[in-house]
C-alpha cells in the first residue's frame, strides 16, 4: 500500500468519485462523540490561521486522521473512482461540513466562497451523463442505506435523519462563529482557506496484492469502533462480489433492514453494551455452531464457521433474514399466552441464554407442531423459574442451553420431548431442575421477599394472579404483562413493622423471630397498586382488610386472602391474620405455582400433544 499526507484541496478539489461500498455500515457519527470534536478542531485551526495572518507566523496543519482507498474501474463516465475501504464516516462528515459552510456563505451572499465550496462537493457536469447518472454529481457517494437522505441534503432539500442533523449542527455552529466578528465575510474566507490548505488526511491507497478485507477488519473510524455486524457484512458481500453475485439484489432482498435504526440501537446485556444486531448475531451463531464463544470473538467465530461450511453465500443471507424475522417476533411478542408470558419473564429476569434455543425451536417451522413447541417453552419456563425461586446459580446456563439446542436439533419433530428429558437428566447444583418437593418447600417456608430479587418475587405473584383467573373473570381494568409489573407492587399483608398493630400469641424471643421471617413468605404477600401500597402502610388488619376489599380487584387478594382458599379452614377466616392463616395460604399458593411450572414427569404425561 502507498501512504501520503494531503490537504483537502487534493482530495476534494479534483473531479473524482469516492464510492462507499454497500457492504459497509451506514452513517453513525453523532454530535456528542464526533461532530463537536471535528468542529472544534476545524475552528481552532481557522483561529490559529487568523492569528498567524496578523503575526506572520507559520500555520501548522491539523491532521484529521486516515482514509483507505482501493482503485476501481468506473467505465460509465470519465470520472476517476476510488472505493472507500476505511474512513467513510470521516469523508461523509467533511462533505456535510462543506455543505453547511456553503449554506452559510449563501446566506451571507459570499459568492466566491460558494463557488469554491461547490467545487469541493460537485463534479464537472461535462465529465458524466447527468441524465443517465445524475448522482455522479457528488464526489462522495455513501452506502445504500444513506443515499436517499444524502442526495436530499446535498441538493438543499433537507431531511430528518442523522445526515440532515449533521448539516444543521454545523450550519448553526459556523453561523454563530462567523457572525461574532464585525466582518463575517473575512471569517468565511479564512474558514474556506483553512479547509483547502490547513486540514490534512493521511491517504492510504491499496495496491494490487493488498487484501482489502484484512485492512477493513484492522482499522476503525474515529471514536466509533466497528461492530461485529459491520465485519460480517463486509465479509459476506466481498465473498458475494468475488463470486460474481448481484450484490445490490442481495442487499435489497436480505440485508437492507439491518442498516435501519431498529437493528443498530444499543442494548445492554450484563455489563456489555452492543447493538441489537450484534446481540441477534450472537444468539443466531450460538444456535448455528453449538459452540461456546465470548462476544469479543463473535466475528472470528463467524469467519471460522463461514469458511468451513458448504453452499452459496446467498444461503447465509437468506438464513440471517429468516431468523431475524423470528427474533423480531420473539423480541416484540405480546406478554400473553404460554410463550408471551415466558418471554416477558425472561426480560424481567434479564436472562438471554435461552434465545439460541428459542431461535432453533421457532426455526423448525412445520417440523415441530405448535403444541409441542409450547410444551418445550413451558419446560424452559419451569426450569428457569424454579431455579430462580430456589436462588440457584445461572452461571452454567450457556452450557445447559447449548446442550438443549443439540438435543432439539437431533429430534426436530419431537424437540419438546428431547428438551424435557435432557433437562430432567441435568445433575448438580448448577444444572438440576428442582423437584416438586424442593419447589413447594421453598415457596411455603422460605422468606422469599428477603432472599430473592424483587423482580423474581413479583413475577411469581403475577403468575399466580394469572393462574387464579378464568375466562369468566373480568379483564377490563387489570394490568398485565409489562404494564402489570409496572403498575403493581409487592404488598406485605402483615407488615414488616408489625409490632404496633398486630398482636402476637407467642410473645417470646423465638415467637418474634418466627414472625419476622414468616412475614416475608409467599403466604403473606400479595400485589397492590403503587398508590394503594403506601396508603396501607402498617395499619392493623381490620383497616387493611377493608381497604383491600374496597380497592383491590385481584383474585390473589379476594380469592386467597379476604376469603379462604380451597382446602383452608373456613371458620373465622378473615377475622384476623396470623401465622396459621399465612401458612395455609402459602400452602395453597405453592400448589398453584407447581401447576404453573410443572415437573418433567407432569409435562411428559400431558395428553393432547401430537404432531
Amino acid at each position: 500500500m502507498r501512504a501520503d499526507t494531503v490537504d483537502l484541496k487534493r482530495i476534494f478539489g479534483r473531479d473524482i468519485r469516492y464510492r462507499v461500498p454497500l457492504f459497509q455500515r451506514p452513517y453513525v457519527w453523532n454530535r456528542d462523540d464526533n461532530w463537536t470534536a471535528l468542529w472544534e478542531d476545524i475552528r481552532r485551526t481557522a483561529e490559529h490561521a487568523e492569528l498567524a495572518a496578523e503575526t506572520g507566523d507559520a500555520v501548522f496543519p491539523h491532521f484529521l486522521g486516515a482514509v483507505v482507498f482501493d482503485e476501481i474501474p468506473y467505465l460509465s463516465s470519465n470520472l476517476e473512482a476510488r472505493q472507500v475501504i476505511d474512513g467513510q464516516q470521516r469523508l461523509t462528515t467533511l462533505q456535510l461540513f462543506v455543505c453547511a459552510l456553503r449554506l452559510v456563505a449563501q446566506e451571507l451572499k459570499h459568492d466566491r466562497s460558494v463557488r469554491l465550496l461547490s467545487k469541493f462537493l460537485e463534479n464537472d457536469q461535462d465529465l458524466y451523463d447527468s441524465v443517465k447518472d445524475p448522482d455522479h454529481r457528488f464526489k462522495v457517494w455513501p452506502t445504500n442505506a444513506d443515499r436517499d437522505e444524502f442526495r436530499s441534503v446535498m441538493r438543499g432539500d433537507g431531511g430528518t435523519g442523522r445526515l440532515a442533523g449533521a448539516v444543521l449542527y454545523f450550519q448553526q455552529g459556523i453561523s454563530s462563529w462567523v457572525t461574532e466578528v464585525s466582518r463575517p465575510e473575512e471569517r468565511i474566507d479564512g474558514l474556506v482557506q483553512t479547509l483547502r490548505e490547513h486540514l490534512r488526511l493521511v491517504i492510504i491507497d491499496l495496491e494490487e496484492h493488498d487484501d482489502a478485507q484484512v485492512v477493513f477488519e484492522t482499522l476503525n473510524s474515529r471514536g466509533t469502533p466497528l461492530e461485529h455486524a459491520d465485519l460480517v457484512k463486509n465479509l459476506l458481500f466481498r465473498e458475494a462480489e468475488h463470486g460474481g453475485a448481484d450484490v445490490h439484489r442481495l442487499y435489497d432482498s436480505y440485508w437492507a433492514p439491518f442498516d435501519q435504526d431498529e437493528w443498530r440501537t444499543d442494548q445492554t446485556t450484563g455489563r456489555i453494551t452492543r447493538s441489537r444486531l450484534d446481540v441477534f448475531l450472537t444468539h443466531w451463531l450460538s444456535m448455528r455452531t453449538q459452540r461456546e464463544f465470548t462476544f469479543p470473538a463473535l466475528f472470528k467465530e463467524f469467519e471460522r464457521w463461514q469458511r468451513t461450511r458448504k453452499g452459496a453465500v446467498e444461503d447465509i443471507f437468506a438464513e440471517l433474514s429468516h431468523y431475524a424475522g423470528i427474533y423480531d417476533e420473539l423480541d416484540s411478542h405480546t406478554p400473553h399466552g404460554v410463550e408471551g408470558r415466558f418471554l416477558y419473564r425472561m426480560k424481567v429476569m434479564q436472562v438471554s441464554t435461552p434465545m439460541p434455543l428459542l431461535l432453533c425451536l421457532y426455526g423448525l417451522g412445520d417440523q415441530l407442531s405448535v403444541p409441542r413447541r409450547r410444551r418445550a417453552v413451558r419446560a424452559l419456563d419451569s426450569y428457569l423459574v424454579r431455579r430462580a425461586v430456589l436462588n440457584l446459580s445461572n452461571k452454567d446456563y450457556n452450557h445447559v442451553f447449548r446442550e438443549l439446542v443439540t438435543a432439539a436439533s437431533l429430534q426436530p419433530e419431537r424437540a419438546d420431548e428431547a428438551i424435557v428429558k435432557t433437562l430432567a437428566g441435568m445433575q448438580g447444583h448448577h444444572r438440576q431442575w428442582p423437584s416438586d418437593e424442593a419447589f413447594q418447600s421453598v415457596l411455603e417456608n422460605d422468606p422469599i421477599y428477603a432472599r430473592l430479587y424483587r423482580h423474581r418475587v413479583r413475577i411469581l405473584l403475577e403468575a399466580l394472579e394469572d393462574a387464579l383467573r378464568s375466562d369468566l373473570t373480568e379483564q377490563l381494568t387489570v394490568p398485565d404483562g409489562e404494564h402489570f409489573g409496572a403498575k403493581l407492587t409487592i404488598e406485605h399483608v402483615m407488615p414488616q413493622s408489625w409490632q404496633d398493630h398486630w398482636p402476637i400469641s407467642d410473645d417470646s424471643t423465638e415467637g418474634w423471630a418466627v414472625r419476622d421471617e414468616l412475614v416475608h413468605t409467599l403466604g403473606n404477600l400479595t400485589l397492590a397498586t403503587g398508590k394503594l401500597n403506601p396508603a396501607l402502610g402498617n395499619m392493623g388488619w381490620d383497616d387493611k382488610r377493608n381497604w383491600l376489599s374496597e380497592h383491590s380487584l385481584l383474585r390473589l387478594t379476594h380469592g386467597t386472602l379476604l376469603t379462604p382458599p380451597p382446602g383452608a379452614a373456613k371458620e373465622h377466616w378473615g377475622q384476623g391474620w396470623d401465622e396459621q392463616l399465612i401458612r395455609q395460604r402459602g400452602h395453597y399458593l405453592a400448589g398453584i405455582a407447581r401447576r404453573v411450572w410443572p415437573s418433567a414427569a407432569e409435562l411428559l404425561a400431558e395428553d393432547g400433544i401430537s404432531g
